[in-house]
């Protein structure tokens, strides 16, 4: 039972494949007002899908959730595209939607496949979200974070030299310190970044990445991240990680403490 994993494990594996097979939004490209705009609209009979999906979620430890509530889901997108784009359109959509204009630039794992991912990039990327940690969500007075801030979720503006965070479904859980969200945002982004690049070019984006960020608390908490996962954990590693082997898993981990160490020291 070992080499293949206890049976809880074989199912949460399952599970976390099973939900990011099924999209709980559609997404289409409109013009409103002479402005592209996509278009998000929550699938009808989606919420047994998002209830299973959270059980993985909490099960895996990933100090996130999805909205069951359509309505808070919207209100959640709809506030953060606004507090962190000031001045584009974002508006509620018919039935269960939103309309958030279209911005500029191209994703980084679209980048990253064709080669043209680089330094530059994503130190534009850990400004962004340095920049957007920074901010607080209306109504609230505890700072933002993303909770889902993989490759496919920022845009590269190659005429702007800067990046835009994208797609806000999945917000941290309430009960998280903001030092623990941002350093699972970062978490988050390096874990993806490793699965989809070799191992030498991933190095050198990483040390980019987490220099161009810079905030030493936050780093801080980063390094505690930094073990090896636990039971079920591994699952949503596997996931978010592209299936990435456990031996490189653990030679990245050494590498990100090291990186680390080196811009937290005094």
């Amino acid at each position: 039972m070992k080499r293949g994993g206890t049976l809880a494990e074989l199912w949460s594996h399952g599970l976390g494949l099973a939900i990011e097979s099924v999209r709980v939004n559609t997404v289409r490209l409109e013009t409103r007002r002479d402005v592209a705009v996509w278009v998000k609209r929550r699938r009808p009979g989606m919420g047994a899908v998002i209830a299973a999906g959270n059980v993985f979620l909490r099960l895996s430890r990933s100090r996130i959730r999805m909205f069951v509530s359509c309505s808070r889901w919207r209100d959640w997108e709809l506030g953060s595209f606004r507090l962190l784009h000031a001045g584009r359109m974002a508006e509620r959509w018919k039935g269960c939607g939103v309309a958030l204009e279209a911005l500029p630039g191209e994703r980084l794992d679209l980048l990253l496949a064709r080669g043209q991912l680089t330094p530059p990039m994503v130190e534009a990327a850990a400004h962004e979200l340095r920049r957007a940690h920074g901010l607080t969500f209306p109504g609230s007075s505890r700072p933002w974070s993303h909770g889902d801030a993989h490759l496919k979720n920022i845009l590269y503006d190659a005429g702007g030299q800067r990046a835009w965070l994208i797609d806000f479904e999945t917000p941290h859980e309430a009960r998280l310190p903001a030092g623990e969200r941002h350093a699972d945002d970062l978490f988050v982004f390096l874990l993806d970044l490793v699965g989809r690049a070799p191992e030498g070019p991933a190095e050198g984006l990483a040390a980019a990445f987490l220099r161009a960020y810079a905030r030493e608390d936050v780093l801080r908490a980063l390094l505690a991240r930094l073990q090896p996962p636990r039971g079920l954990e591994r699952a949503l590693w596997k996931s978010r990680s592209q299936q990435l082997p456990e031996a490189r898993l653990l030679r990245w981990l050494e590498h990100l403490r090291n990186e680390v160490l080196g811009l937290t020291r005094p």
